[in-house]
């Protein structure tokens, strides 16, 4: 995954959460990859994320560790599902919206993580004075 649509998608989880925070998104971790045939081992920067409140089955302080490998996957799954989210991050991470970064952790997640963002609406003043 690009650095610039992770970060995208951090800053998104961490200006829209409703009861799950991201803990660290810079952690490099072992993981295991089983194939048919071996296992492979790969180093890869992981995404923790941990309910600050409980919901639903979740307790407070429950943690998911989720790695890159998957969030690369997600990401493909995404793309191969919505042509619009394929169209849009080609031309710019910052086209990632909070709903792209739900469908993506869910999917990394296996549909065990819903993060359910927030989605703030743009606040605009009016100042007449400034026409």
């Amino acid at each position: 995954m690009r650095n610039t649509l992770y970060r995208q998608m951090v800053y998104w989880i961490r200006a829209n959460r409703t009861w799950i925070e991201v803990v660290d998104d810079n952690l490099f971790k072992e993981h295991i990859i089983a194939r048919s045939d071996r296992t492979d081992y790969l180093v890869s920067r992981t995404l923790v994320l941990r309910a600050y409140k409980p919901r639903g089955s979740c307790a407070e302080g429950t943690a998911w560790n989720i790695p890159e490998h998957d969030l690369d996957r997600a990401l493909a799954t995404l793309r191969r599902q919505d042509r619009q989210f394929r169209q849009r991050i080609k031309k710019a991470a910052m086209y990632l919206t909070a709903k792209d970064a739900e469908a993506i952790i869910a999917l990394a997640t296996h549909g065990i993580v819903r993060l359910e963002l927030l989605e703030q609406p743009i606040h605009m003043s009016h100042n007449s004075n400034y026409l």
